[in-house]
């Protein structure tokens, strides 16, 4: 069975075409011919997730692992404003969404009819493009129709951007039919080419065979064997430093993995480099973007496949809109003359004084979220493992440690909210079946505990929650600390029971109170077959006077 709707059966079989399975949906009545449609085709992976705003992350979570369009289907009304914040970390992540709204008809909004408000183009200004379908069955809106799957779906692969196709229909809503009553669809093939012309890349290589101190800075990415390969080829180069961050998922045991404490040792121009280049998404380290703003390059040159020039640093000099691994394997083809420089040692011999210092000031470390990381870090799996890290504290003390290369490394910081932490870990998790943890902050948790409100949940997925009673961000950075408002307005201290909320959604639950507890928890849920929290109380810890510590420990020779 499928939707009497001709224009639903275009929609279906035009997906299953360009091998688009993967269906979130969220209950509704105006999306009910599209749940019909798609659920009538077992080709389709269809979950159903109540909570908007968690569905959406859910099917972020989806997309980051699968890398390929996942459809988001909502009903009219208020629901489509729900998907707005995960569409907008999935613009700026690069991540792959087919957000299908259904909506009323045309001449009914604004007429005073439930569930009906002006939806399209509703996420204009963080959508690849947004497409309104024709509300006629005749043979041009069907063709018409087609049209604009074709050039969402390539839109979406593409750019690996967000579309939004708004959807109108009238009543009746639920009739189906026993086999598809419209049958003329086709692909429209798009094909794209992104190059760069000889000579600019000639320039480039003049360019960098000169200067005698690069620095390649690499932000989010996925695994990526190739662009490792080349990476670790140019870190041979003793004038070129490279800086990875945690979600770049890169690694060599000469990059510089931890940047921040690396940088508490910088402290004079000789480490300024000339030239920067840059890859993957958004950096994490504040530290380092301060720096190269204050200190500019000569050239900035940002690597990537999209047609989006990033000017992180307010100097970009070439943006190259090539694949990283494809623009630095012609860069090191002809073997680019390596000069006499020391500038990678110089960088290298102070991580390797930050890692002493890291190391000795945690064997005396006290119980604390510092603490916490390190524990974990020390008894995580040496498996293939995921881990989803939540905003504010987890993701900066994960940067503070060497990246494990048996760990994939993810964590939304397109727009760096809190919520959709956990939905996003629980989508990665059900699609991949990989081992999964995620590492975040009891108000993320708080924030989005309808991740947990869903018969999807993967038994792979470990969650450690650490609990300073509040968001314990605030007591690191500065500026709230400033006003006499930190606690009330910033920090929002709060005594709810996590232990409630996994009774609530009948998961098993853990707690520690100290080093020991933790690590025999940790045993435990890193052993258990099914889905665990593990709550870790650090709340009357002054955290922040011990990561200030850290920082005055990592500075001395």
């Amino acid at each position: 069975m499928t939707s009497s709707s001709p224009r639903v059966q275009v929609v279906v079989d035009l997906l299953k075409k360009h091998d688009v399975s993967n269906i979130v949906f969220s209950p509704g009545s105006r999306n009910a011919p599209l749940v019909i449609g798609f659920n009538g085709d077992d080709y389709f992976k269809s979950k159903i997730i109540v909570d908007e705003r968690s569905a959406a992350f859910f099917a972020l979570g989806v997309a980051q692992q699968i890398r390929k369009p996942v459809v988001l289907c909502s009903t009219s009304g208020s629901a489509v404003l729900n998907y707005a914040p995960a569409i907008v970390e999935a613009y700026y992540q690069k991540i792959p969404l087919l957000v299908i709204t259904a909506d009323r008809p045309p001449e009914w909004v604004n007429q005073g009819e439930g569930q009906s408000m002006k939806q399209y183009k509703v996420y204009e200004n963080y959508i690849a493009k947004s497409f309104n379908l024709p509300m006629l069955d005749h043979p041009d809106a069907l063709w018409q129709t087609g049209v604009i799957i074709n050039e969402a779906v390539h839109i979406a692969n593409n750019l690996s951007k967000p579309v939004h196709i708004n959807f109108p229909f009238r009543e009746p809503l639920y009739e189906m039919v026993i086999k598809p009553t419209h049958d003329e669809k086709k692909i429209i093939h798009h094909i794209t080419q992104k190059k760069i012309t000889p000579s600019d890349l000639t320039n480039l290589k003049k360019s960098w065979e000169t200067i005698d101190k690069k620095m390649i800075i690499c932000g989010s990415l996925n695994k990526n064997t190739a662009l490792n390969s080349c990476l670790s080829t140019l870190n041979e180069d003793p004038s070129v430093v490279i800086l990875t961050e945690t979600t770049s998922n890169l690694y060599d045991q000469k990059f510089i993995s931890c940047i921040d404490r690396t940088l508490e040792r910088i402290n004079d121009s000789s480490y300024y480099p000339n030239l920067v280049v840059s890859i993957g998404n958004s950096i994490i380290s504040k530290k380092i973007k301060t720096l190269l703003r204050k200190n500019k390059p000569l050239q900035h040159w940002h690597v990537e496949d999209t047609n989006r020039a990033q000017d992180v640093f307010s100097a970009l000099t070439n943006f190259i809109p090539l694949a990283p691994d494809v623009f630095f394997n012609d860069l090191i083809k002809k073997n680019p003359f390596k000069l006499n420089s020391n500038y990678k040692k110089n960088w290298y011999d102070q991580f390797l004084i930050s890692e002493k210092n890291h190391q000795k000031y945690l064997n005396v470390c006290n119980w604390s979220d510092l603490k916490v990381h390190q524990v974990i870090h020390s008894l995580v799996p040496k498996i293939k493992i995921n881990v989803q890290m939540g905003n504010g504290t987890s993701v900066r003390y994960v940067q503070l440690f060497k990246h494990l290369k048996n760990i994939s490394y993810y964590c939304n910081r397109g727009v760096s909210g809190i919520d959709g932490s956990s939905s996003t870990a629980v989508g990665a998790a059900s699609i991949s079946k990989t081992e999964t943890i995620l590492i975040t902050g009891d108000l993320s948790f708080i924030y989005d505990q309808n991740a947990l409100w869903s018969s999807l949940l993967p038994k792979n997925l470990k969650i450690i929650v650490l609990n300073n009673q509040g968001g314990g961000i605030f007591n690191i950075i500065s500026g709230p600390r400033s006003t006499p408002y930190k606690k009330e307005n910033f920090e929002t201290p709060h005594e709810l029971s996590l232990e409630k909320i996994a009774g609530t959604f009948k998961i098993n639950y853990q707690k520690a109170t100290n080093e020991q507890e933790l690590k025999i928890s940790l045993n435990k849920i890193f052993k258990s077959k099914e889905l665990e929290i593990l709550e870790c109380f650090t709340g009357k810890v002054k955290n922040e006077d011990i990561l200030n510590e850290y920082f005055r420990e990592i500075k001395k020779n």
